[in-house]
């Protein structure tokens, strides 16, 4: 969101408006000059050069503030730009009264401030400033210096000028009439995308009910393993006992884990401060106890130090979600490189699998599984990178297999705001 200083209007800011203020007030006033000399060279029209000419060095004068004005940090409120309007209807005002008044051809120019203030100001002060210019019209009507000029050369003038207000019309015309159609294609995306986000956000939603309920109702039966575990484990021979080591990890694992989920709803804290390298061999440790028959390799590709992360504590489950994606791709070892880039954690996962089609589906169609799964741990993961500001971007090795690379904003783990605008899913 921008601060309301510098809301886009019609896609421009309020800089931006200052240059469209600047460069339209240049043409107009190159504008001006040249049909000043074509009527008093061509046409033999004696003009008042002095008023006129003081008027556009003025007018000059106002553009090259408006110039050094739009390059300035502070944006153009809209009272400052009401301002710049009215001082345009000023000196064309001027202009006029010294060439006919409301006779003049080339009155119309007065539409032009009003149509700028239509596309840049709130709706009072765009009423205001074509109130100006009506009445900047109607006074002209009775304040005006006629033209001197050769009387059969009159209807000649009065012919050009309609040609010229009607070509300045159509270029009006067209401008706004593409502008708007422009604008309202763009927001038609946004409002798409908005929509697709939603329904992803309202996804996510649905699945955290489902885990906290999920969550609450095997607590009782995790116990009651560990305990016929233990049971078990008394009695055992040495034949099984190292099976029921092994179940006891797996459960102690599963408890772990609910007590993070229990601590996310919380706004707890996941972990302690730790570098980086450090964060990336915990967590393959951890996946390790979990997949035991998974060879899995980390790699610190960085030679500067890692920095000091906090990681949220959905990051752990997101991360193993994709270390299993790629452990089930195709059996084998897995390769875990990390190293700090532009600011981000960058985590590649490197795996022998079929590429990446698979995975791309499975995070764009959520509860289909290939694997007998629920089908939602790839989209999990990576609605929940996007929402610290991350990417997961998808690529197909030269050698066979998929690279998936995570990309977290350094800030998104040391407590800082994340970056929303970063897309979620590339390939």
């Amino acid at each position: 969101m921008q601060s309301t200083n510098n809301n886009p209007v019609w896609g421009l800011s309020r800089r931006d408006a200052l240059d469209r203020i600047f460069w339209l007030r240049g043409a107009l006033m190159s504008g001006v000059l040249l049909l000043m000399l074509w009527a008093d060279l061509g046409l033999d029209v004696k003009l008042p050069w002095l008023p006129m000419t003081t008027t556009l060095l003025l007018m000059a004068a106002l553009n090259s503030f408006t110039f050094w004005r739009s390059r300035q940090v502070d944006p153009a409120k809209p009272a400052e730009l009401f301002v710049h309007l009215m001082a345009d209807i000023t000196a064309l005002s001027v202009l006029l009264l010294y060439t006919g008044g409301w006779a003049n051809p080339f009155v119309s120019l007065l539409l032009l401030p009003v149509v700028l203030a239509a596309l840049l100001l709130p709706s009072l002060m765009a009423w205001a400033t074509g109130l100006l210019a009506i009445a900047a019209y109607s006074l002209l009507a009775y304040i005006n210096i006629p033209l001197s000029m050769p009387p059969e050369k009159a209807f000649y003038l009065h012919i050009s000028g309609m040609w010229f207000n009607f070509a300045v019309s159509v270029g009006v015309v067209v401008f706004m009439v593409l502008r708007l159609r422009n604008l309202l294609r763009d927001r038609e995306h946004q409002l798409a995308s908005y929509r697709e986000e939603n329904l992803r956000n309202e996804q996510v939603v649905a699945v955290a009910l489902t885990a906290a309920g999920a969550a609450h109702e095997l607590g009782t039966p995790l116990s009651t393993l560990a305990v016929l575990n233990e049971s078990l484990l008394a009695d055992a021979d040495e034949k099984i006992r190292e099976d029921l080591e092994l179940m006891r990890t797996q459960i102690e694992r599963c408890r772990v884990l609910l007590r993070d989920l229990s601590r996310t709803a919380q706004a707890a804290a996941a972990s302690e401060h730790m570098p980086a390298n450090r964060y990336m061999e915990k967590l393959a440790e951890e996946w390790r106890l979990l997949r035991p028959n998974v060879q899995a390799e980390t790699q610190w590709l960085d030679d500067q130090p890692a920095a000091s992360i906090l990681p949220p504590a959905n990051l752990d489950q997101s991360l193993i979600n994709l270390f299993n994606n790629a452990a089930d791709a195709a059996p084998g070892l897995v390769h875990i490189q990390g190293k700090l880039e532009n600011d981000n954690l960058r985590i590649d996962i490197l795996d022998n699998g079929p590429g990446p089609a698979p995975a791309l589906r499975a995070m764009a169609e959520p509860g289909r599984s290939t694997k007998g799964g629920l089908g939602l741990g790839l989209f999990l993961s990576n609605a929940t990178i996007e929402n610290l500001g991350g990417q997961v971007t998808l690529t197909e090795r030269e050698a066979g297999g998929t690279c998936v690379s995570v990309w977290l904003p350094l800030r998104s783990l040391q407590g800082g705001p994340s970056h929303q605008e970063q897309p979620g899913l590339r390939a």
